[in-house]
C-alpha cells in the first residue's frame, strides 16, 4: 500500500489565498452595498454631497466587484 505524499507546503497557500479571497470579495462587496444605501438616504435628506460621496463609494466598491470576478474568470481560463 502506497502513501499519498501531501505537500502541505501548497496546501497551506491554498487555503490562506482561499481564504484571503473570499474574505476580501465579501468586504469589497460589503463596501459597494453600503456606499450605494448611504448614497441613497443622504439623497432623501437633501444632502448632495455627502450622497455624491457615498455614491462614488458604491461605484468603486461594485467596479473593483466586478473586477475580481473578472480576474478570477481570467485565472480559472488560464489554468484550463
Amino acid at each position: 500500500m502506497t502513501l499519498a505524499a501531501i505537500n502541505f507546503h501548497l496546501l497551506l497557500r491554498v487555503l490562506y489565498t482561499a481564504f484571503a479571497a473570499g474574505v476580501g470579495a465579501s468586504l469589497v462587496f460589503a463596501l459597494a452595498v453600503y456606499g450605494l444605501v448611504r448614497s441613497n438616504d443622504m439623497r432623501r435628506e437633501h444632502r448632495s454631497v455627502a450622497a455624491a460621496s457615498y455614491g462614488v463609494l458604491g461605484g468603486v466598491g461594485l467596479l473593483l466587484t466586478v473586477a475580481m470576478i473578472a480576474f478570477g474568470l481570467i485565472l480559472l481560463g488560464h489554468k484550463s
